[in-house]
């Protein structure tokens, strides 16, 4: 199946030595000269459904389920408040904050067959090479000489295939599961990507009331995000690429936001079918990396 950040940003996050975080100001684009923004998230590769290699693959990834359209329906999969009881990795500050799957009771047969509630914990902590494997990747938000935004777009998101930049969380780290499928899809050669990965991203930013301060998504296949710990995004499920916004004006009594007030943006992704990959992220919000 398958399947825009605003300007003043106000820090970086970038690769500074494996498994390290650093931190600079807003930076210009050598190139081209435009203004960009890099932070660095952490990806998961997991062993996707695949007929190179069929044993110990992850019941989530890749097992030829069909689609499931949560959004579409308005259902919501994942809880309405972010945990923090997840794994901490020192070396990735925010890891310990994960997604919640919601009861599968509550979710319609067509939305749950797309989840198994004893694995979700999977998706976004460190289980152990067999299970899944951590790389850092920086994310380049750049700005949009008209609007001023920071975006990340990416209609061919692969951040695992050769030479896309991702790196080793640690020397001693395994490699990626690699290039597991074979044929065509949809006009996609599938031996040429590397597929079924999860994705992590999380930053602070100060809430100014006023502003218009917004975050918008789109992506195939799941994507989630919080603010201050609240979601504000679901689009769960293995789907084409959907897409939601939310202002923060309009959602500032929910979220429990107070003018000047420091806040949590915790984003989720991930890729669990053939044959496409999209990820496009837009906000206005001045964000800042978490602190170790």
């Amino acid at each position: 199946m398958k399947k825009a950040m605003v300007g003043g940003l106000a820090a970086v996050m970038v690769l500074a030595g494996c498994g390290k975080l650093g931190f600079l100001g807003p930076i210009k684009d050598k190139k081209n000269e435009k203004n960009h923004v890099d932070l660095v998230a952490k990806i998961r590769d997991f062993k996707e459904g695949n007929p190179t290699s069929p044993d110990n693959t992850h019941p989530h990834f890749n097992q030829g389920v069909a689609a499931c359209e949560a959004h579409l329906a308005g259902i919501n999969t994942v809880q309405s408040d972010i945990s923090n009881a997840g794994g901490r990795d020192p070396s990735f500050p925010g890891d310990e904050r994960t997604p919640v799957l919601a009861p599968l009771g509550d979710l319609p047969i067509n939305v749950s067959r797309c989840f198994e509630p004893d694995r979700f914990s999977d998706w976004f902590e460190d289980k152990g090479q067999d299970v899944n494997r951590p790389f850092l990747y920086t994310m380049t938000f750049v700005q949009d000489d008209n609007t001023g935004n920071f975006e990340f777009r990416e209609n061919q998101f692969f951040p695992l295939d050769k030479d896309k930049g991702a790196s080793k969380e640690s020397d001693s780290g395994p490699d990626p599961f690699g290039y597991l499928q074979t044929g065509t899809k949809d006009g996609v050669d599938l031996s040429t990507h590397n597929y079924g990965f999860t994705l992590e991203v999380h930053a602070v930013f100060t809430y100014k009331p006023g502003t218009h301060q917004f975050l918008s998504a789109r992506g195939d296949d799941d994507v989630w995000a919080f603010v201050n710990g609240h979601r504000v995004i679901d689009l769960g499920g293995i789907h084409s690429a959907e897409s939601d916004s939310v202002s923060l004006d309009d959602k500032s009594g929910e979220l429990d936001l107070t003018d000047k007030g420091e806040y949590s943006l915790d984003f989720f992704f991930a890729e669990r079918s053939v044959a496409s990959s999209t990820l496009d992220i837009v906000t206005n919000l001045e964000l800042s990396p978490v602190k170790p």
